[in-house]
């Protein structure tokens, strides 16, 4: 996922979008990625999403776990958490371009 997210690049910030941008390896919004933080008891440092250090990149992947999971946990299946990884929790908000992210990640792992 950080690799179809980010290319792997910590502290990347991604375009503008009706939902603000996403920011880190993990592309996380900041929303997301506060309420990321407060599941995993972490302060939320948004100085921290946009850094390229070690412990940044730490920090980026710490977040985007747990959103991954989070969606795992929540629809049972791989395909689907990508989808809420990209797309949220509103699945009438997952389209073409939410199909074609998780279908894009499943290909880079062989699955596809």
């Amino acid at each position: 996922m950080i690799q179809q997210e980010s290319g792997g690049r910590l502290g990347a910030i991604g375009p503008q979008t009706q939902y603000g941008r996403a920011l880190g390896s993990t592309q996380l919004l900041p929303g997301t990625a506060r309420g990321m933080a407060d599941k995993l008891g972490l302060p939320f440092r948004p100085d921290l999403l946009t850094a390229k250090t070690p412990i940044a990149g730490q920090y980026q992947r710490a977040l985007g776990e747990a959103y991954f999971n989070e969606g795992l946990q929540k629809t049972g299946n791989l395909t689907d958490a990508l989808r809420y990884y990209h797309g949220g929790p509103n699945r009438r908000l997952w389209g073409p371009k939410t199909n074609a992210y998780a279908s894009a990640v499943l290909s880079r792992l062989g699955m596809k």
